[in-house]
């Protein structure tokens, strides 16, 4: 009789501190992009542009490597994700993964966190459409405390439309697309992002958040559905209805 009573003791108790814990890690993870963000406010202001981009060393590189001067790779790596089993050279994460730049034969950069393309000095891969779109200087961010510039993604960097639709993977994403999908995930605030759906009626509203580090410096846990809200390139039109 008293093992069983502890038996049901514990089945109740087990998913309180399980969810203790994820809020832990999501608190921790805010903190990886909250010194991540000061860290390029601070390349920013010494070089004038807010992220340099050269896939001769890597653009990735660049920022990446705030996170490993001093031995601080950590920074770079949400709690609530792990490395796959075997790791892949240049490989996409998921809601509970981390991606994986570069190859064992170079550099090879683990992380769980994209900067916001249209920071760049220049307009390349997901910008390459839009120049006029891109914010290259600190001055032409418009609206820096909604101006996303670290978030938690399944890649290096994202390039978000006003028309990008979520994906409907919510634990892969759509790492061919290099806008928004890239980032709806369900990584915070919906349980264990091992369980996030892998077909998602998009019609409905979006379950999880994201950790997003906004331009001003201070961080934010913006509910997917409320991604198209924030202002990710020059002269950003939140639009009216979340597109599907």
């Amino acid at each position: 009789m008293v093992i069983a009573i502890i038996g049901i003791l514990a089945s109740m108790l087990l998913p309180v501190l399980s969810s203790a814990k994820r809020k832990a890690q999501q608190v921790q993870c805010a903190n990886n992009v909250r010194q991540l963000v000061l860290a390029s406010s601070i390349y920013a202001a010494d070089s004038g542009a807010t992220a340099a981009y050269d896939y001769t060393g890597g653009a990735a590189v660049l920022w990446m490597g705030m996170g490993y001067y001093g031995n601080q790779k950590g920074i770079l790596i949400c709690p609530l994700t792990h490395e796959p089993e075997p790791l892949v050279d240049f490989d996409p994460g998921a809601a509970d993964l981390v991606w994986e730049w570069g190859s064992k034969a170079t550099n090879r950069f683990l992380g769980s966190y994209a900067l916001n393309g249209w920071l760049y000095d220049r307009a390349s891969f997901g910008g390459a459409l839009h120049p006029e779109l891109m914010m290259s200087r600190q001055s032409a961010i418009q609206r820096p405390s909604q101006t996303p510039v670290f978030c938690d993604s399944i890649w290096v960097d994202l390039w978000p439309l006003e028309t990008d639709p979520p994906a409907n993977d919510l634990y892969f994403g759509t790492f061919s697309d290099t806008g928004m999908p890239r980032c709806t995930i369900q990584r915070h605030g919906s349980g264990n992002p091992a369980g996030a759906s892998h077909v998602f009626d998009t019609s409905q509203r979006l379950p999880g958040a994201l950790n997003i580090a906004m331009a001003d410096g201070h961080v934010e846990l913006v509910k997917l559905e409320d991604l198209w809200q924030c202002c990710w390139h020059l002269n950003w039109t939140p639009p009216a209805t979340r597109p599907q």
